[in-house]
C-alpha cells in the first residue's frame, strides 16, 4: 500500500470540510466544553474506526484484493462488498463509538434522555471516518484521476456517511419519548439496522459504477436529506430553542 503523505491528508480533510461547516452552522454549539470535547473525540473515534477496519479487513477477507479461487457472480460479490464489508462492518464501529459518546457526554441519567448534542457526535464520527477513508482512496489513485475521485468522495461518500449517522442520532433523540427500556432498545436496534441497510443499498448502487445506479443513489441522498432536515427541526432546533428562550417568551411565541 502506498504511503499516505501530508498532502493526501490535506486533500482528504477538504472532502469533509463543507459538511463540517454545514453541521456547525446548523447546530451552532454554544454550551461549553462538553460539545467541543465531544466533537474532538468524535473525530478521533471516526479516525479510529477507519484504522481498525483497515487493519481487520485483510484478516477477515484476505482474498478481497485478489482474484477469488472459485467463481462468484458479480451480483453476489457486489452485495457482499456493499452489505457485509461496508454496511455491517463500518456502521458497527461508527455506531459503537457514537453510543459511547452519547452516553458519556449527551445522556441525562436522571431523566433517561439524550440531549440534542448527540447529532454532533454522530455527524463528526462520520466525518472523522470519511476523512481517513477518503484520504486513503485518493492516495492510491493515479494522479490523473485524483481530482475526479476528490469530487466523488466529497459529494457521495462523505455525504452518505454523514446522513446515515445523523439518521441514527435522530433515533437516539426519538427514543426519549419511549418510556419502557425494552422499547428504547428496540428503537436503537432499528436505528442500527436502518443504518446498515442505507449504507448497503447505496454502496450496492454505486459500486458497479453505472449511471442509473448513480442517479438512484443521488435520489436517495436527497430523500434522506429531507428526512434529516425535518427531524433536525423537530428534535434539535426547536428543543434547543426551548432551552435558550425564557419560558414566558417561548409560550407567547408558541401562541402566535
Amino acid at each position: 500500500m502506498k504511503e499516505v503523505g501530508l498532502f493526501e491528508y490535506f486533500i482528504g480533510s477538504l472532502t469533509v470540510l463543507p459538511w463540517a461547516i454545514v453541521i456547525w452552522k446548523a447546530y451552532q454549539p454554544k454550551k461549553g466544553w462538553q460539545e467541543i470535547l465531544g466533537i474532538l473525540l468524535a473525530l478521533f473515534f471516526g479516525w479510529l474506526s477507519t484504522d481498525l477496519i483497515l487493519r481487520l479487513h485483510p484478516i477477515l477477507w484476505p482474498e478481497t484484493d485478489f482474484m477469488p479461487k472459485k467463481k462468484v457472480s458479480m451480483l453476489s460479490q457486489t452485495a457482499h462488498l456493499a452489505f457485509i464489508q461496508a454496511g455491517i462492518m463500518e456502521e458497527t464501529f461508527k455506531i459503537f463509538f457514537i453510543m459511547i459518546l452519547s452516553f458519556g457526554l449527551g445522556y441525562d441519567k436522571k431523566n433517561k434522555t439524550f440531549s440534542p448534542a448527540v447529532v454532533l457526535f454522530g455527524a463528526f464520527v462520520a466525518m472523522g471516518f470519511s476523512f481517513i477513508e477518503n484520504t486513503h482512496y485518493i492516495a492510491r489513485e493515479p494522479e490523473e484521476k485524483k481530482l475526479d475521485l476528490f469530487f466523488a468522495r466529497t459529494i457521495h461518500s462523505s455525504n452518505i456517511h454523514l446522513l446515515i449517522n445523523l439518521c441514527f442520532s435522530m433515533f437516539l433523540l426519538k427514543s426519549n419519548a419511549k418510556l419502557e427500556v425494552t422499547t428504547k432498545r428496540l428503537y436503537l436496534g432499528f436505528g442500527f439496522v436502518l443504518a446498515v441497510w442505507q449504507h448497503g443499498v447505496v454502496d450496492f448502487l454505486l459500486i458497479p459504477g453505472s449511471t442509473i445506479g448513480l442517479w438512484i443513489a443521488t435520489s436517495m441522498f436527497v430523500g434522506i436529506w429531507v428526512w434529516v432536515v425535518n427531524d433536525w427541526r423537530e428534535y434539535v432546533y426547536f428543543v434547543e430553542r426551548k432551552t435558550l428562550i425564557p419560558a414566558s417568551e417561548y409560550s407567547s411565541q408558541s401562541n402566535l
